[in-house]
C-alpha cells in the first residue's frame, strides 16, 4: 500500500504522462492573474503565558489574602442582619428578609459605584482599597456595639430595624466604591497571559472564605449575633492594611488631550459602551447572570423554608448548607478554569456553562427534595462559576486600562440597579405567597439564561474565518480541544501570510498535528491525505475540512473515492491558486515515538514551484509520544507550534534541491523551537 510519502515521490518531472497533462493545464492558466501576498503581523503572535510566576507576584498575594478575609466577613454580616429582622419569628418570610438585606445594601450602589469606577481611574487604586476596608471595619464596630448583650434568635424591635438597614447601607456604599476598583486593579498587578488564572484563583478564594464564613458563621450567629458582627469586623479591619503594599506593574495611561469636565469623565463609560459593542454586550451578560442569582438566592430560602419540609429551628442552617454546596460549586468552576488556563474561546465556554447553569436552576425550580436540591445546587455554582469567571476575564482584557475603572463602576451601577429592581419587587411580593411565587419567577429567570446563551454560543460557533458554517463550527471546537487538552502553544504566527497561496510544511508527529496547526492559524487550511485515511465514521469532519484526498497506487485506476496523481496535483495547485492553505507533510509518514525528521521527496518542491505558492516551514514538539493512533488524541500533551520564516524557492534549484533546502530550514527551526522551550523551563 502506498504512502504519502511515496505519492511525494512519484511526482518527477520525468514521468511523461503527468506532467505533460499538467503543463498544458497551465498553459491554459498562465493568463490568469494570481493574489498578492500580505505579511502583515498578526495582533497576538503568541499565546505562550508570560513568564513571571503568578505564585511568586508578592502583589498578587497580598489580593488574594484580602479577597479571603473580606469573602470571610461579607458573609458573617449577611447571616448575622437576617435574626436581627426577624427571621426566627413564626410568620416571617424568609424570602421577604433576605431580599430586603440585598436591597438596602445595594442602595449605595445606584451613586457610587460609577464615582468609585470615576476614582479609580484618577487615583491610587490600592489607597482607595484599602480605605473602604477600614471603613467597613469601623461600620462593623459599630455595629457591635449595637448588638451587644442580643439574644440568638432575638430580633431588634420593629420600630429599631432602620439601625440594621442603615448598617447594612452604609456596608454597601463603601463595598460600591471597593468593588470596581477591585476589579480594575487585578490586570495591573498580575502579567496578562496569567488573569484568567488569577480571576479564577481570587474567586476560588472567595468562595472557600464564603464557604467557611457559612460554615462557621451560621453556629456562631445562631449563639451570639454580636460575636459574628465583631469577627466581621476585625476581618475587614486587618485585611485592608494588605493592599497598602500592593505594587502595580503598569501604571494608569496619563491623559494626551485637553482634560474634560468631571461629569463627562465619570460618565465617559457610556460613550465608550456605545462605541464599543463586544464590551457592551459582556455588560451585558453580567448584568443578566447577577440578576438570575439574586432571584436564585431568593429562591433558595423560600424552598428550605417551605418546600423542603425543614423545620422552623432548622432554617438557618439548612440554608447555610445549601449555599456552601453552591459556593463549593462555584469554587469547582473556578478550579476548572484554573485548570484550562487559555482565554482563547472563552467565549465559547462560558456561553455553554451558562446555559448548563441555567438547565440546573431551571429543574432546582421543579425539585422537591432536599438531596437532589443540593446536587443541583452545586451544578449551577459549577457552570456559573465557570461562565462567571471567563467574562470577567474577557472583560478585563478587551477595556483598556485608562478608562476600565468607569467601565467596571458602570457595570457595577447596572448591577447594582438590576439587583435593587429584583430584591425590591421579591420584598413587596404578598407575604403570604412570596415563597410561593419564587418557583414561577425562578424558572423565568432560567429561561431567560437559556435563551440568551443558546443565542451567544450559536453565533460565536458559527462565526469565524471560514466561509461556511460547518467549517467554523468545526474550527472552534478544534480550538477548544487542542488548546485545552493539548495545552497548545504557537509561536512565530505573524510569520503566516494573511492572503494569497501558502504551503505550510510540517513535520508529522501525531495524528492530532492537524488540528494543532489549524487550531494556531486564523485561515482555514486544506490538507492533502490519503484516501485509506477517510475513514467513514468521520465524513461530516470530512466535509467540514474538505481535503484532497489522494488514491493509493493500487487504485490509480480503480473506482474509489480518491484523486489520482494528475487530479490531485490539478487539485492542490488550483487550490493554491484560488489563494488557500494547503497543508503538507513531507516526510509522508507519522513519526509517532520517534523525534527525527525523515527525508524529503522532490514532490513537494515542485508543488511549490507549480503552484506559485509561498512556503512556510512548521515545527510540532511536545505531541505525545506513543505508537498507538488512539492514544494521540486522548493522552493529554504541551503541545507547541513554531512557524518559521516564508519563503519562495529558488528558481536555480531543481526539485530535490528544493526538498532538501526545506528539510535544512524545518531542521534549523527546530533547533530555534527547542532553545526556547529551554528558556522557558
Amino acid at each position: 500500500m502506498e504512502s504519502f510519502a511515496e505519492w511525494l515521490a512519484a511526482l518527477d518531472p520525468s514521468h511523461p504522462i503527468l506532467w505533460s497533462n499538467l503543463n498544458h493545464e497551465q498553459e491554459d492558466e498562465s493568463s490568469a492573474s494570481s493574489n498578492p501576498l500580505s505579511f502583515a503581523p498578526m495582533i497576538s503572535t503568541s499565546n505562550s503565558p508570560e513568564r513571571r510566576s503568578l505564585w511568586r507576584n508578592v502583589s498578587f498575594l497580598l489580593m488574594w489574602s484580602s479577597v479571603a478575609a473580606s469573602g470571610f466577613a461579607d458573609r458573617l454580616i449577611q447571616l448575622a442582619a437576617e435574626p436581627m429582622l426577624g427571621v426566627y419569628e413564626e410568620n416571617a418570610s424568609a424570602a421577604r428578609i433576605q431580599s430586603g438585606i440585598l436591597f438596602f445594601f445595594f442602595v449605595p450602589s445606584l451613586v457610587l459605584t460609577i464615582v468609585g469606577g470615576w476614582l479609580s481611574d484618577r487615583l491610587p487604586r490600592k489607597w482607595i482599597m484599602l480605605v473602604c476596608d477600614e471603613g467597613r471595619g469601623v461600620v462593623l464596630l459599630v455595629a457591635f456595639f449595637m448588638t451587644m448583650g442580643m439574644g440568638a434568635a432575638e430580633a431588634i424591635p420593629d420600630g429599631q430595624q432602620w439601625k440594621v438597614y442603615l448598617i447594612l447601607a452604609c456596608t454597601g456604599m463603601f463595598a460600591a466604591v471597593f468593588n470596581p476598583t477591585r476589579q480594575s486593579t487585578i490586570p495591573d498587578i498580575v502579567d496578562p497571559g496569567h488573569l484568567q488564572q488569577a480571576n479564577a484563583v481570587l474567586a476560588g478564594i472567595a468562595l472557600i472564605a464564603g464557604m467557611i464564613g457559612l460554615l462557621v458563621g451560621g453556629p456562631v450567629i445562631e449563639h451570639s449575633v454580636a460575636t459574628g458582627v465583631l469577627t466581621a469586623a476585625l476581618a475587614y479591619l486587618v485585611s485592608g492594611w494588605f493592599f497598602a503594599f500592593l505594587r502595580p506593574t503598569r501604571r494608569i495611561a496619563a491623559p494626551v488631550s485637553r482634560r474634560p469636565s468631571v461629569f463627562r469623565q465619570v460618565v465617559g463609560a457610556v460613550g465608550y459602551l456605545r462605541c464599543h459593542r463586544t464590551t457592551a454586550s459582556l455588560v451585558w451578560l453580567n448584568i443578566l447572570f447577577w440578576s438570575a442569582a439574586y432571584v436564585f438566592n431568593a429562591a433558595i430560602a423560600a424552598l428550605n423554608r417551605g418546600y423542603y419540609g425543614i423545620a422552623t429551628e432548622d432554617y438557618l442552617s439548612a440554608k447555610a448548607t445549601m449555599v456552601a454546596v453552591l459556593g463549593f460549586g462555584m469554587l469547582c468552576g473556578s478550579v476548572v478554569v484554573m485548570w484550562i488556563r487559555t482565554r482563547r474561546e472563552s467565549g465559547v465556554v462560558a456561553m455553554t456553562s451558562l446555559l448548563l447553569a441555567s438547565l440546573c436552576l431551571f429543574l432546582l425550580a421543579l425539585n422537591r427534595s432536599y438531596g437532589v436540591g443540593l446536587v443541583l445546587a452545586f451544578g449551577a455554582g459549577l457552570f456559573g462559576g465557570i461562565a462567571m469567571i471567563c467574562i470577567e476575564t474577557l472583560t478585563q482584557s478587551v477595556t483598556p486600562n485608562h478608562i476600565r475603572g468607569r467601565v467596571f463602576g458602570l457595570r457595577a451601577l447596572l448591577n447594582t440597579l438590576s439587583g435593587i429592581l429584583v430584591n425590591l419587587a421579591i420584598w413587596r411580593l404578598p407575604e403570604d405567597a412570596a415563597d410561593r411565587l419564587m418557583i414561577p419567577i425562578l424558572c423565568i429567570a432560567a429561561g431567560a439564561l437559556a435563551l440568551t446563551a443558546s443565542y451567544a454560543v450559536a453565533v460565536l460557533l458559527l462565526g469565524g474565518p471560514a466561509a461556511t458554517a460547518r467549517q467554523n463550527v468545526a474550527w472552534h471546537l478544534c480550538r477548544i480541544y487542542t488548546l485545552i487538552w493539548h495545552r497548545l502553544e504557537w509561536r512565530g504566527r505573524h510569520r503566516l501570510p494573511t492572503t494569497g497561496p501558502v504551503i505550510l510544511a510540517s513535520n508529522h508527529t501525531t495524528g492530532i498535528d492537524p488540528m494543532l496547526i489549524q487550531a494556531s492559524v486564523p485561515r482555514i487550511i486544506q490538507w492533502v491525505m490519503l484516501e485509506r485515511h477517510r475513514h467513514r465514521l468521520l465524513e461530516p469532519l470530512w466535509k467540514a475540512i474538505e481535503p484532497i484526498a489522494l488514491k493509493d497506487a493500487k487504485d490509480e485506476k480503480g473506482k474509489k473515492g480518491g484523486q489520482g496523481r494528475l487530479a490531485a496535483v490539478r487539485s492542490i495547485i488550483a487550490s493554491a491558486r484560488d489563494g488557500r492553505v494547503i497543508g503538507l507533510f513531507p516526510e509522508g509518514g507519522l513519526q509517532r515515538d520517534e523525534r527525527d525528521l525523515k527525508p524529503f521527496q522532490p514532490g513537494i518542491g515542485l508543488l511549490a514551484r507549480r503552484s506559485e505558492a509561498v512556503i512556510v516551514p512548521v515545527w510540532i514538539d511536545g505531541t505525545p509520544r506513543t505508537r498507538h493512533m488512539a492514544w494521540h488524541f486522548l493522552l493529554p500533551s504541551r503541545s507547541r507550534v513554531t512557524f518559521g520564516i516564508p519563503y519562495t524557492p529558488d528558481p536555480a534549484l531543481d526539485h530535490q534541491a528544493v526538498a532538501d533546502d526545506l528539510r535544512r530550514r524545518m531542521l534549523e527551526l527546530a533547533e530555534a523551537a527547542r532553545a526556547a522551550r529551554d528558556r522557558v523551563s
